[in-house]
């Protein structure tokens, strides 16, 4: 994604969330080997909201072709920290970090769900402020942002998890089945 969308998308950030304005300065580009700075979290909602409206497409990763929900996450954080994260919600649970309660969330923090009573974590969002979450639901549907005090997304709530340590870097580890980090 160029720079030059987000002028819209600042502007429709502006709308939707009049309180966050301050949130949408651009930044320059974040490499490989810097952190990720609060300001690089905020332009994750900014790309977010350039993606609003995109078609959900299961397994798929792209404007182009649409998103399933890990997807348009895995996207989102590559647009900004060019980290790639893990494919499924699943996997992207297990990151290093820190789990987070909902009072806590902070733009950037991811927000799992265990649709239809799953067992397994099967669904991620991107928190972007104002107890609004962005995602691909499913099939038919298409990106978009929703409330986590809504009932049916509460219902389905499993954790929120803080990828980001508290100087700013992005924590990629997986966890192996102990707990530990696996580097």
């Amino acid at each position: 994604m160029t720079r030059s969308g987000y002028g819209r998308a600042a502007a429709l950030a502006f709308l939707l969330f009049p309180a966050f304005s301050w949130a949408f300065s651009v930044v320059d580009p974040v490499d490989e080997q810097s952190p990720v700075t609060a300001a690089a979290a905020d332009d994750m909602v900014m790309t977010a909201l350039t993606l609003m409206g995109t078609p959900y497409r299961f397994g798929g990763s792209s404007p182009e072709q649409g998103f399933d929900c890990s997807g348009l996450v895995q996207y989102i954080y590559r647009d900004i920290s060019k980290v790639t994260l893990p494919r499924t919600a699943a996997e992207m649970a297990n990151l290093a970090g820190r789990n987070v309660d909902t009072r806590e969330l902070t733009v950037g923090d991811l927000i799992f769900f265990r649709l239809n009573n799953s067992t397994r974590i099967n669904h991620v969002a991107v928190y972007i402020g104002e107890d609004r979450f962005v995602h691909a639901p499913r099939t038919g549907a298409v990106v978009r942002i929703d409330k986590l005090d809504n009932r049916y997304w509460m219902r389905y709530f499993d954790k929120a998890r803080r990828l980001f340590t508290d100087d700013g870097h992005l924590q990629t580890a997986l966890r192996d089945a102990g707990g530990s980090l696996a580097q």
